[in-house]
Order: structure tokens, then C-alpha cells, then sequence
């Protein structure tokens, strides 16, 4: 009996050393998944451990939506983990980030807001007849119909969209900073930047790209140039490029939420 203990102790013991810790991007796929998970409150900090007090966020996702998670960044202290919702219609994203204490845990999550907003512009813009919408290029000269349309569009999108679209210009986005770059007025201190975003060649590229203005003065990064696609306020979305990515701004919940890596040095980015 004695050496049944025993082996029973041994056994326990060296079940509960065998489990590691869950990491960022498992504590995600649980608390987006389906079905419940009652051990949730030990991964939780902060505001998200306000928020999510009987449910997961998995659990108040419609069943129909297909989730994707994405490990966007681990440090030693700190984590983002991108959420893809998709279903039939489309998809939508948002951002889970973590903090490291004496374990991993979830500590606010972020998404893109005021999207509703451009989803109801959108909606009245294409619902316009041919007449009012050659009316509305006479009086918004410099934002005609098309351009806000694909614009709107672009701003509302997954970020597998924006990627895509991306992807598809990339030549072209390179061409705007390769112009940029070569006006001292945007690369003085401080710039110039609405004398480059009215040059000609540049306006054109831009309009063509769908993105609103570029600007050095956005998403915590003066080094950066960042091609803004839209948003409300503080509610912005939009593509930086910055090829050293010591000086690409660091993620946090309180106003860069996501930085995602394209490659050769472009990002996608939002705030909130």
C-alpha cells in the first residue's frame, strides 16, 4: 500500500511539472474558440478580466464565424495576437494583447473603431444614381467618387483585404516613397507635408492607391512615412514604411494596437 502511495505521489507530481505554461498565442486560440473555458479567469488581467466575466469572447462570437489567430509580436514582457473573423459576407479582425507577469496573460482587447460609420457611407455612396454621383465629383473636386468609394472600401476592410491590396500595388507604393523621399520638404524637420501631398505626380499615385495623404506625424513614428487609408479621429488605419525596424514604434492597447509586418520593410498599422 505504502509503495502504491508512493507511485501515485510520483505520478501526480510529475503530471503537473510536465504541463508547461500556456503561451500568447494558446490562451488566444482557447478564449476565441466556441465552446467555453472554464479555467479563463487565470489568464485574464486588467480591463479584459472586467469585461469578460461569465463568457469568452469565443463564446459571444456568432457560431458561424471562422476564427484565425496570429502571432503578430513576443517580447520577454509583452504580446499581440491578431484575430481574423470571417465568414461568407467577409471578414473582420482585432487584437488581443498580453502582458507577462508570473504568467502569460490577456490584458485589453483592440479593434478598429467607427467602422460602422464608413460601412453606412459606403452604403448610401454606391446606392447613388449615375446623375447624383457626376454631381457629387463637381462638388468634392478633390475627392471625387470613385476615390472615396474605393477608399471607404479599402479603410472598412480585413486586414487580409488591405494586404492583398497591397500585395497588388506594392511597385506603385514604392514609386510614391522613392517621390517622397526625394523632397527635401518632407524630409526636413519639420515637414512639409501638405506641399507633397498636393505635387502633382504624388496626389495622383496616391488617389490611384486609394490612400487619403501620407504624413510623418502618425502612429508614434517621425521616421516613418505613413500612408493613411482612413478613420475617424483617432481611429486610424493606414501602411507605414520604415526599412530600419529598430525605429518601428512599439504596440500598446492605448493607441498603436497593431503593426503587422508586410515585408521589405512596410506595415500594416492601426490606432485607436
Amino acid at each position: 500500500m505504502k509503495n502504491f502511495l508512493l507511485l501515485f505521489l510520483l505520478l501526480t507530481a510529475f503530471s503537473t511539472r510536465a504541463q508547461p505554461p500556456l503561451m500568447p498565442l494558446h490562451i488566444a486560440e482557447r478564449f476565441v474558440a466556441r465552446e467555453g473555458w472554464p479555467a479563463m479567469r487565470d489568464y485574464l488581467c486588467c480591463e479584459a478580466a472586467q469585461q469578460a466575466k461569465r463568457q469568452t469572447l469565443g463564446q459571444q462570437i456568432p457560431a458561424r464565424m471562422a476564427r484565425t489567430c496570429e502571432m503578430v509580436q513576443q517580447t520577454d514582457t509583452s504580446a499581440v495576437v491578431a484575430v481574423e473573423l470571417r465568414d461568407s459576407t467577409g471578414g473582420n479582425d482585432f487584437y488581443l494583447h498580453f502582458v507577462k507577469r508570473s504568467t502569460w496573460q490577456l490584458q485589453a482587447v483592440r479593434g478598429l473603431a467607427m467602422t460602422n460609420f464608413g460601412r453606412q457611407m459606403l452604403t448610401v455612396l454606391e446606392g447613388l444614381p449615375p446623375a447624383e454621383r457626376a454631381r457629387y465629383n463637381q462638388t468634392h473636386p478633390k475627392a471625387e467618387y470613385d476615390f472615396t468609394v474605393g477608399n471607404i472600401r479599402l479603410w472598412i476592410s480585413s486586414d487580409a483585404d488591405i494586404e492583398a491590396h497591397f500585395n497588388q500595388r506594392q511597385a506603385d507604393f514604392e514609386q510614391a516613397v522613392q517621390l517622397l523621399q526625394a523632397r527635401p520638404d518632407f524630409t526636413a524637420t519639420p515637414p512639409d507635408e501638405a506641399a507633397a501631398n498636393a505635387d502633382p505626380a504624388i496626389s495622383a499615385l496616391l488617389k490611384s492607391l486609394y490612400i487619403s495623404k501620407v504624413t510623418r506625424q502618425a502612429a508614434d513614428c517621425d521616421a516613418c512615412v505613413a500612408f493613411v487609408i482612413g478613420g475617424l479621429i483617432d481611429n486610424t488605419v493606414g501602411l507605414l514604411y520604415e526599412p530600419d525596424a529598430r525605429k518601428v514604434p512599439a504596440m500598446n492597447p492605448q493607441s498603436l494596437i497593431v503593426v503587422k509586418p508586410l515585408g521589405k520593410g512596410w506595415y500594416l498599422y492601426k490606432t485607436t
